[in-house]
C-alpha cells in the first residue's frame, strides 16, 4: 500500500513538474525559441510575432532579462515590417530601458533606429532625425566590425528614407542610400552575418532603384531592381519574403509608370502569389492598386473592377483601423459628454422639428430650381467636350505678347515658357500629386516669378486654379470617353487626376463644372443608357 501511495505521489509530482517546466522553460530553451522566432520572420512574420510575444511573457515571469530584450526587439522589427509604427514606439521605451541595463550597444542602436523609422513613417520628422543621430553615435561604439557595419547600413537606409519623406534633394537621398550599400558591402560572409548582409544588399539595391525611378533614370532603376531580385531569390542566402514581395511590387509599379501594363500585371501576379503566404495587408493594398490601374489601361473592365473593389475594401479597412487607434480616446470623451447633455439635446430636437418642417417646404422649391441649374451646367460641360472631340487637333496658336507684364520679361522668354506650358499640358504631368509652382518652374527651366506672371496673364488664372482646371478637364474627358471610369469610386477618380483627397476633388470639380462628380457621372450613364447604381 505504501509503495502504491509513493508511486502515485511521484507520478503526480512528475506531472506537476513537467507542466511547470513547459510553462517556464529553461533559459537555454528560451534562447532556442528566440532563434526560431528570428527564422520565422523570413517566411511567416505573423507567427514570429506570436512566438516573440510568448517568449517575452515567459521571460518576464522568470525575470530572464536577455529573453525579454531579444523578444521585444524582435517584436519591434516585426511590427515595423507590418506597418504598425505606433506599436513600435510603444514598445521602444521598455526596450531602451532593457538595452541600457544590459549595456548592449548593438541592441540600443537598433532600438533607436526602429523608433526613428517609425517616427518618420508617422510624420514626426524632427523626432526621427534625433533618434537616427543617437543610433549612429551608439553604432560607432560597437567593437564588432560586422555588427557595426550591419547597423550602420540599416541606419543610413532609414536616414535616406527620412530624407525622401521631408523632400530633400534626390542627391541627398542617394548619398545616404549609397552609404548604406557601402556599409553592407563591408560586412563579412561569416555564418552569423551572411543572411543579414545579403538581405541588406537586396534592400539597398531596391531603395536605389526606387530613387532612380523618382529621378526618371529608368535604366538604372531596372538594373538596381534586377540586382535586388536576384539576391532575394538566391537560395544560398535566404532573404525574407517580405523584401522579395516588396521588390516584385516595385517592379510592377515601375512598368506601370512606363505604361508597360502587361509587364506590370506580370510582376503584380508574382507579388500577389508570394504575399498570400506572408500576409502583409499594406503590401497587398499596393498590389491591388497596381493591378486595377494597369487593367484600366489594358481595357480589361472586369479585372479592373475586381481589383478596384479589393483595393477599396482593404484600403478602407486599413484606414479605419488607423482611425480607431487615434479616435478611441476622443470617442470616449464624446460619449461621456453625450450622457451629460442628453436632456438638453432632446429639448433642442423638439424645437428644431418645427423649423425643419418649414425649411423643408422652402428647400423643396430651391431644390427644383437648383436641379435646372445643375442640368444646364452639365449640358454646357458636355457641349464643350463634344466640341473638343469634333474639332481636329489644334495647331500651336501664337499668342500675342501682352504689354501688361508687371515684371520685366523678354518676349523671347515669354514665347519659350508658353511653348513649354503647351507641351506640359499635352504631357499630362499636371496629374502628379506633388506638383508645385517651384517644381514646375524647375521642369520648365525658368523661375517661379516668371511662370506665375505668365500663367496669370496668358492663362488668366493663378497657378493653383490653372493646375486644378487642367486636372478637372482631364478627368471629365476620361469619364466622357471611357465608360470604365464611371464605375470607379470618387476617391479613385480624385487620385487619378492628382488630387490628394476626395473632398478637395469634389469641391474643385463643382467649382470648375458647376456640378458634383456623382451628378456628372450619373447623367453620363443616363445619356448612354447605362444602369445607374
Amino acid at each position: 500500500m505504501k509503495t502504491t501511495v509513493l508511486l502515485l505521489f511521484c507520478l503526480v509530482f512528475g506531472l506537476f513538474q513537467a507542466q511547470f517546466n513547459s510553462e517556464f522553460p529553461t533559459n537555454a530553451q528560451v534562447d532556442i525559441e528566440i532563434t526560431r522566432a528570428e527564422e520565422l520572420a523570413k517566411n511567416n512574420p505573423a507567427q514570429s510575432i506570436e512566438l516573440a510575444n510568448e517568449i517575452y511573457r515567459i521571460s518576464k515571469k522568470t525575470d530572464y532579462r536577455k529573453g525579454m530584450l531579444e523578444s521585444i526587439t524582435i517584436l519591434m522589427a516585426r511590427y515595423f515590417d507590418a506597418g504598425n509604427h505606433k506599436k513600435v514606439i510603444d514598445l521602444s521605451t521598455e526596450a531602451e530601458k532593457q538595452a541600457l541595463e544590459a549595456k548592449d550597444d548593438a541592441k540600443l542602436a537598433n532600438i533607436y533606429r526602429l523608433r526613428a523609422n517609425s517616427y518618420t513613417e508617422l510624420g514626426f520628422n524632427n523626432e526621427s532625425i534625433v533618434e537616427f543621430r543617437k543610433a549612429l553615435t551608439i553604432a560607432e561604439q560597437i567593437t564588432s566590425a560586422d555588427k557595426k557595419n550591419y547597423l550602420k547600413s540599416l541606419i543610413y537606409t532609414g536616414i535616406g528614407s527620412h530624407a525622401a519623406h521631408v523632400n530633400s534633394p534626390l542627391d541627398s537621398v542617394i548619398y545616404y542610400q549609397k552609404k548604406a550599400l557601402e556599409s553592407a558591402v563591408h560586412m563579412g560572409d561569416t555564418k552569423d552575418f551572411m543572411d543579414r548582409k545579403y538581405h541588406l544588399l537586396a534592400l539597398c539595391h531596391m531603395n536605389l532603384g526606387m530613387t532612380s525611378v523618382a529621378s526618371n533614370r529608368i535604366k538604372d532603376a531596372e538594373n538596381y531592381f534586377g540586382k535586388a531580385l536576384e539576391i532575394a531569390q538566391n537560395k544560398t542566402y535566404p532573404v525574407s519574403k517580405n523584401l522579395e514581395v516588396t521588390i516584385l511590387n516595385e517592379y510592377a509599379w515601375l512598368y506601370h509608370d512606363q505604361k508597360k501594363y502587361s509587364q506590370a500585371v506580370y510582376y503584380a501576379e508574382k507579388a500577389e502569389q508570394l504575399e498570400k503566404a506572408i500576409k502583409i495587408p499594406y503590401i497587398r493594398r499596393d498590389i491591388y492598386e497596381v493591378y486595377f490601374k494597369s487593367y484600366v489601361e489594358l481595357g480589361n473592365k472586369d479585372a479592373s473592377k475586381k481589383y478596384m473593389n479589393l483595393y477599396t475594401k482593404l484600403n478602407d479597412s486599413l484606414v479605419n483601423e488607423e482611425k480607431k487607434t487615434i479616435n478611441t480616446p476622443v470617442k470616449k470623451m464624446l460619449d461621456e459628454q453625450g450622457k451629460t447633455h442628453s436632456g438638453d439635446i432632446q429639448k433642442i430636437l423638439l424645437l428644431s422639428l418645427g423649423c425643419i418642417v418649414i425649411l423643408f417646404v422652402g428647400g423643396l422649391l430651391l431644390w427644383k430650381r437648383n436641379q435646372k441649374k445643375l442640368h444646364d451646367s452639365y449640358a454646357a460641360v458636355i457641349q464643350n467636350l463634344k466640341k473638343a472631340h469634333e474639332q481636329a487637333p489644334a495647331e500651336t496658336i501664337q499668342q500675342e505678347i501682352s504689354s501688361e507684364k508687371s515684371i520685366n520679361i523678354t518676349d523671347e522668354t515669354v514665347k519659350m515658357i508658353l511653348t513649354k506650358l503647351e507641351k506640359f499640358e499635352k504631357s499630362q504631368k499636371f496629374i502628379k500629386k506633388d506638383l508645385s509652382l517651384t517644381s514646375l518652374a524647375n521642369d520648365l527651366n525658368t523661375n517661379t516669378r516668371y511662370l506665375s506672371e505668365i500663367i496669370k496673364l496668358y492663362k488668366e488664372n493663378n497657378y493653383n486654379n490653372y493646375i486644378n482646371g487642367l486636372r478637372i478637364s482631364y478627368i471629365t474627358n476620361k469619364l466622357y470617353e471611357n465608360p470604365i471610369y464611371r464605375e470607379y469610386k470618387i476617391s479613385y477618380l480624385a487620385e487619378a487626376c492628382g488630387f490628394s483627397s476626395r473632398e478637395v476633388f469634389a469641391v474643385i470639380f463643382k467649382k470648375e463644372t458647376g456640378v458634383s462628380p456623382s451628378y456628372f457621372i450619373n447623367n453620363l450613364r443616363k445619356d448612354s443608357l447605362e444602369p445607374v447604381t
